[in-house]
């Protein structure tokens, strides 16, 4: 065992060591001017918009959030609440970081100039960070219901809360699909047999309108709620129609960008996510974990509702279209668009 734990040690050094070089030529490695985010164009008598993007799984929330991020004006967060719910449960269990883990997490942290080292994050972090924030940037954090849910208590203050819904059935098709694959722990599974740790008590969808319900009622804040497949149809409209909503500044770059353009360098997430994503981007000539999201140039289609599905697929399908119904009542619309369920 000791022998095997030193080969791996002996080996990720090595990798690090590799990936320091390779950071280096690539100009993100610590103190690299590429590392930093754009200046804003500062609009001297507007002070900068805060928002919250919520999102349920493979509601095309990470396209969106690269979408916004192609103004130089942002400052954009992917998703710290779910990674401090993934880091409390370290924490509450009393298990320690796997040692792989830990090891790539010290070579990022020492490597890496933006974003934070995930060992220091949790939700009171998370809220002070936001509400601390004393940029002149517009900071758009992208996070998913799960994260925040039962947590509502940290939800800082002085931000907007919008929201991105898509039909049930094309989110847990999609949702079946991309964890359904060699080396995932639900390979085969049925969507029902899933841990709370992918999929929570309320598929997603009650949690959701359980936070819009709190900010409208408990807090008495305006939300303003995206449906993905609206987007997607006519996403010059609907992004246009976001921006007014918000206070964002839109341009056509939203529209169209290059791909693999690295985009999360300039996002606050962990550094051994920024680090993870690099070298699998570097390894693969994409980044696995959101294929779709960084090889586009944009927006793509929207996927068609299957005739037939799983009945796992169609239980929790059925059991979200109650919220979802609500919720989608409440989108926002622009002219040229219906009805699109």
């Amino acid at each position: 065992m000791r022998l095997v734990r030193r080969y791996v040690v002996l080996s990720i050094i090595v990798a690090g060591l590799f990936l320091i070089t390779k950071l280096l030529t690539s100009g993100h490695i610590t103190g690299s001017p590429q590392s930093q985010a754009i200046s804003r164009d500062v609009i001297a008598d507007k002070p900068p918009t805060r928002v919250f993007l919520w999102a349920v799984p493979r509601s095309v929330s990470t396209t969106f959030l690269i979408s916004l991020s192609q103004s130089p004006d942002v400052q954009a967060w992917f998703e710290p609440y779910l990674f401090a719910s993934k880091m409390e449960q370290f924490r509450l269990s009393g298990e320690s970081i796997p040692l792989q883990w830990s090891l790539k997490i010290t070579l990022a942290s020492l490597s890496i100039t933006n974003g934070y080292n995930i060992r220091d994050i949790s939700f009171t972090w998370v809220k002070q960070q936001l509400e601390n924030y004393n940029g002149d940037k517009n900071v758009i954090v992208k996070d998913m219901v799960k994260g925040i849910a039962g947590k509502f208590n940290h939800i800082p203050n002085g931000y907007a809360h919008t929201f991105l819904i898509r039909h049930p059935l094309r989110v847990f098709v999609s949702y079946k699909q991309k964890h359904n694959t060699e080396g995932s722990v639900n390979k085969g599974l049925k969507l029902t047999e899933y841990s709370s740790d992918w999929i929570p008590s309320g598929y997603f969808f009650k949690e959701m309108y359980d936070l819009v319900h709190h900010i409208q009622d408990d807090l008495k804040l305006k939300v303003i709620i995206i449906d993905s497949d609206e987007l997607l149809d006519n996403p010059e409209e609907m992004i246009k129609a976001y921006c007014k909503e918000t206070g964002l500044t839109y341009r056509d770059a939203m529209l169209n960008w290059k791909p693999n353009n690295d985009i999360w360098w300039k996002w606050m997430l962990p550094k051994e996510t920024s680090l993870k994503w690099w070298w699998r981007s570097v390894y693969y000539g994409n980044n696995p974990t959101h294929k779709t999201s960084f090889s586009q140039s944009g927006f793509g289609e929207k996927m068609d509702l299957p005739d037939d599905v799983d009945d796992d697929v169609m239980e929790l399908a059925q059991t979200s279209m109650k919220y979802y119904n609500e919720l989608y009542q409440q989108r926002l619309r622009v002219n040229s668009l219906s009805d699109s369920k």
